[in-house]
């Protein structure tokens, strides 16, 4: 038995020592890198990539999505890139980023918004008319990155102070850059060699250089790859109190309905009556709820007969509008309304002034 117990052992042993030289025989060690989609800032911002690199190389980068003069306050020297549609800028911020290029800015845009966007119109530059699809590769190789999207013209006046360019007046530009006052302006048929991962490509960084070049080391970059406009509550404050101003009235209107009516408290039953009027309110919404009030109608129309006949025993013979006829008569009313008060009620507006209308009725001697 004590051999055949250590036979076991040894056997075991065995097994792990091959298991073991196994693994270490067809283990090998490697380095796998496996792409994730981007996230956060690096999926919403396409100059995100743009931007660290920039920090990178000690350049003062900062992405926007907008231009307010307090999260851009503007300085000559600075650069800004408007990756957004540039036709969402309106014309107060239009004309201040004019005033700020002709005092030494540098500002990038994209004229696919046209002419008639404010930011334009104030740089007076793009001539209307249009121009065709066209491609630059921006380097000799085969997988070289390419500037690609519609031509723009040139004012001719604008035209003979251009430094840089890709393209010509006479087909349009896809790249131009010339100067504004003491600035320069740079305008590109697209920003897809700036955005993502088109910065792999070393041709599309010297671009990204090129363009840049104007005002870089003297002051801030600005990304701007969104423009979302106007705070919601200082354009909801600004544009919106009409709406804020209907929609007021109306909760007014609301609670004035659904309110209690102005004027001193009804006063509350004594005591010893107000468990029984309770009862009595308990009963009569019970028979209301279950037939529409039909059958307390019917009641109510009972008493007022009954109490008729006992007073006048010569209106046992009468019957329809003889019998209203006499009802008013005793009662002060109109027949019509007493002929109304005995029909079955459709609503509950019906049931209250049928009920009001036999109530008098029967409190007349």
């Amino acid at each position: 038995m004590k051999h055949r117990g250590l036979l076991v052992v040894v056997l075991v042993l065995l097994g792990v020592a091959l298991l073991a030289g196994v693994f270490l025989a067809t283990f090998q060690r490697r380095d796998v890198v496996e792409p994730v989609p981007p996230s956060g800032m690096a999926q919403t911002n396409p100059f995100f990539a743009l931007e660290q690199v920039l920090r990178d190389m000690g350049e003062p980068a900062a992405s926007l999505t907008t231009l307010d003069p307090g999260q851009a306050p503007l300085q000559p020297g600075d650069t800004v890139l408007v990756g957004a549609d540039a036709g969402r800028i309106d014309a107060e911020t239009a004309a201040r980023l004019a005033s700020w290029v002709r005092r030494g800015g540098h500002l990038l845009l994209v004229p696919d918004a046209g002419t008639r966007a404010p930011v334009f119109a104030a740089l007076d530059l793009l001539d209307p008319r249009p121009g065709g699809f066209g491609c630059s590769r921006l380097g000799d190789e085969k997988m070289a990155a390419s500037l690609c999207g519609l031509r723009f013209r040139l004012k001719p006046a604008v035209v003979q102070t251009v430094d840089a360019a890709i393209g010509d007046a006479g087909d349009g530009y896809l790249f131009a850059r010339t100067a504004v006052g003491r600035g320069q302006v740079s305008l590109l048929a697209s920003l897809a060699p700036l955005e993502r991962l088109q910065l792999k490509h070393a041709e599309a960084q010297r671009f990204a250089w090129r363009l840049l070049a104007p005002n870089r080391g003297r002051g801030q970059i600005y990304l701007v790859y969104a423009l979302d406009g106007q705070p919601f509550l200082k354009l909801l404050a600004t544009q919106g109190w009409p709406a804020l101003l209907a929609l007021a009235l109306l909760l007014a209107a609301w609670m004035a309905m659904r309110g209690a009516r102005c004027g001193p408290l009804m006063p509350a039953p004594a005591p010893h009556r107000r468990a029984l009027l309770e009862h009595v309110q308990a009963a009569g919404e019970f028979l209301y709820r279950r037939d529409g009030g039909r059958s307390l109608h019917q009641l109510a129309c009972q008493a007022v007969l009954a109490r008729l006949r006992r007073r006048d025993p010569a209106s046992v013979r009468l019957n329809g509008e003889a019998l209203y006829g006499r009802l008013a008569e005793r009662g002060g009313l109109d027949a019509a309304q007493v002929a109304q008060a005995f029909q079955s009620p459709a609503n509950a507006q019906a049931f209250r002034a049928s009920l009001i209308t036999l109530a008098r009725l029967r409190s007349r001697p």
